[in-house]
């Protein structure tokens, strides 16, 4: 199944968001996620099942609980997955739809996060605008302008 296709569905988008927060047991989803969505112990089960099919949860016994979290390559896939929609963007037909526009910026590796793992996008980007520069000189051309006509 493709991971678009597996967290298409709200509720399981809902549990991985949950389980990429910590390991959790049945009964905690249950609780958390079956609230929100107005469902049952069966239908969590049912989703968790298919995402343990799909190799993007893993489950273990804990006494007689069954506890799941995401597994090791779970997010590493859907940044595969956000990679390819990436190359497939760059790669479209009609691009740049208007000449005249800027390019855009250059995006960092790996749909945005890799880059990121560990550090803040405040970290990586510049504090400043790319127009920040013209404004600047425009006030300064300003200031220089009052005080011309001050003297």
């Amino acid at each position: 199944m493709h991971i678009f296709t597996l967290l298409g569905e709200p509720v399981r988008l809902r549990i991985v968001e949950h389980l990429a927060q910590h390991e959790q047991a049945v009964w905690q989803l249950v609780a958390t996620v079956g609230a929100e969505f107005s469902v049952g112990q069966s239908a969590i089960s049912k989703h968790l099942s298919v995402l343990r099919q799909a190799g993007f949860v893993e489950m273990r016994e804990f006494g007689l609980q069954h506890r799941y979290r995401l597994a090791w390559d779970a997010m590493e896939r859907l940044d595969s997955a956000v990679e390819a929609l990436f190359v497939m963007w760059e790669d479209r037909r009609g691009w740049p739809y208007d000449p005249f526009l800027p390019p855009p910026p250059p995006r960092l590796d790996r749909a945005g996060r890799k880059g990121l793992r560990g550090r803040t996008r405040a970290e990586i980007e510049p504090e400043e605008h790319p127009w920040a520069e013209d404004q600047q000189d425009w006030e300064e051309e300003e200031e220089e302008d009052a005080t011309g006509a001050a003297d």
